[in-house]
């Protein structure tokens, strides 16, 4: 028997056309709306742009003319080796892969250089006795190092202070009772806390090696202010810390050679060692 209404499929496909061609120009009509809208807000950006440009430079000419010089002008001068100082050449520090490790043997060894060189002007606030265990020495090796120094401690029962040995959870002590005593004793300058100088200065390791190891004679001509020492590392070129590292002025306990350069090289791997973490 026939479909009374296969007759009416023609019609119904025809429907169908027209109204998917509908669909289609009013999608292809959207599309045109929103590449003009779009169009028009570069547009507007670019010429708001070259407004906010030009009137900038209207300005400075107005500023210059009214005021003179720009007042931040000076900011924006490229600096020169000798203010900044030169840029450190980088070093294959133990610890500076992602997979590397600390020196221990060199870290025992800048410990000692600290003590018996650096720790005549420089301090470790933020370093413990208890810091330097399974670092550079053992438990016992620190509590007898922390046991040789005398600590104010108390009151006592009676309502006085004393002196006691160090022990562990007391940290390494300054060479200077207070800042005035620090800087009476150095001219008026002030010698910084080592705890953090690695981290302190741009540079780090790199940095702070090249330092101790970049005492030179000034280039002719060049007068170094009395008081202070020429350093091409340092920003300024001078500063008031003479040169300590000499060769041999440190005799280290495993036998290893006490050149400028291996010395500077312990001390800032001991340095180097977070001991706050």
């Amino acid at each position: 028997m026939a479909n009374p209404r296969a007759k009416d499929w023609p019609k119904s496909n025809e429907v169908g056309r027209k109204g998917r061609k509908a669909r289609s120009h009013a999608v292809e009509g959207k599309r045109n709306a929103v590449a003009r809208s779009n169009v028009s807000t570069a547009l507007t950006s670019r010429t708001a742009a070259v407004a906010a440009t030009a009137l900038t430079l209207g300005s400075t000419v107005v500023y210059q003319q009214v005021y003179g010089e720009l007042p931040f002008l000076d900011s924006l001068s490229a600096s020169s080796p000798a203010e900044d100082g030169l840029h450190p050449p980088a070093y294959p520090w133990p610890s500076s892969g992602w997979f590397d490790t600390f020196d221990h043997a060199s870290i025992r060894r800048g410990f000692q250089v600290y003590q018996e060189v650096c720790a005549t002007c420089h301090s470790l606030e933020r370093i413990a006795w208890r810091n330097l265990v399974g670092v550079s020495h053992s438990v016992d090796e620190v509590k007898a190092m922390a046991g040789e120094v005398e600590y104010t401690d108390g009151p006592n029962d009676d309502g006085e202070m004393f002196q006691r040995p160090g022990k562990l959870a007391d940290y390494i002590p300054s060479p200077y009772p207070n800042e005035e005593a620090a800087r009476v004793a150095n001219a008026g300058a002030l010698p910084p806390d080592l705890s953090l100088i690695v981290k302190a200065r741009h540079g780090g390791a790199d940095y702070v090696f090249s330092l101790l190891t970049g005492y030179v004679d000034p280039p002719a001509g060049f007068k170094v202010q009395e008081g202070l020492n020429y350093n091409p590392f340092f920003p300024g070129t001078q500063l008031a810390m003479a040169r300590v590292l000499f060769d041999g002025v440190v005799e280290y306990q495993d036998g290893t050679p006490a050149t400028t350069s291996q010395m500077a090289k312990d001390v800032v791997s001991f340095l180097y060692v977070d001991y706050e973490n």
